[in-house]
Parts: structure tokens; sequence; C-alpha cells
């Protein structure tokens, strides 16, 4: 365990490998290399995940205390750690995908993922397969 705090009965717990969330909360386990965006408001903690079946991404809000103590630095911290590579490409005039390489930690297979900005429809299939391009361009120019 590297930080946790309170909340809803039970607790969010940064761990070297996830953060946990409260009991009840679905998921209840959230690989770093699955939290897109971590957001603090004064009393709650909302995660952005990349859904593990490829779907839209899941928006958690976390009832938390006002002090959050060091759980938003080790957040901010695991997250940073789990990207190898990070790329934004443009698909529909500014608007595009950021393609992603992240690691589980103490593991050493990446793990690409194209997030879609928002207002663009992921199952877009003229979208998808220019983000497919775009990816393997970039996967080429990196020799993975």
């Amino acid at each position: 365990m590297l930080a946790w705090l309170p909340s809803v009965g039970s607790s969010v717990v940064a761990t070297h490998r996830a953060l946990l969330l409260p009991e009840g909360t679905e998921p209840e386990r959230v690989p770093w290399d699955r939290v897109l965006h971590a957001a603090w408001e004064p009393t709650a903690l909302r995660v952005t995940a990349q859904d593990p079946h490829g779907g839209r991404p899941l928006e958690l809000r976390v009832p938390v205390p006002e002090d959050h103590g060091s759980l938003p630095e080790v957040v901010r911290e695991r997250v940073k750690a789990s990207i190898v590579v990070q790329h934004h490409v443009e698909l529909h005039g500014e608007q595009g995908a950021r393609l992603v390489a992240r690691r589980t930690p103490g593991d050493t297979e990446l793990r690409w993922s194209v997030v879609f900005d928002p207002g663009l429809d992921p199952g877009d299939p003229v979208l998808r397969a220019r983000a497919d391009e775009e990816l393997a361009r970039l996967r080429g120019s990196l020799g993975v």
C-alpha cells in the first residue's frame, strides 16, 4: 500500500499495481495502465478508466474526505509511470486520438491503446481504420 483515504465505509487505496476503489464500486480495482484521468474535487475523486473490453471509458466518482493527504500525488506518479509512449494524431480536423503505450509495473510487455477525443465515435469504422493506420505507423517508427 502506497497511500489511502477512507471512503463510504471502505477505502480508496493506491498500491504498486492498481487503484483499489471502495467495496461496491464497479470495478473495485483499476490497474494503473487503465487509468486515463484522475481529477480531485473537494470531496470526490473522479476517475476515467479504460474499459478492458474496448468500450467507452468508464467514468467513476468516489466520495473522499476533504483532506486528500498524499493520495493525489501517488495516483499521479503511478499513472505517469505506466506511460511509455503517448502521441496525439488528428483524424477529423483538429480532433483525433491519443495513441498510448503503457505497461503494468513489473511487466515488460507494452499494451497499446487508442483513446478518441470527446465527440468522436470510437465505433466509426472510418475513424477506427485511420487510427489503426496511425498506430501502425507510430509502432513502425519506434521499432515495436
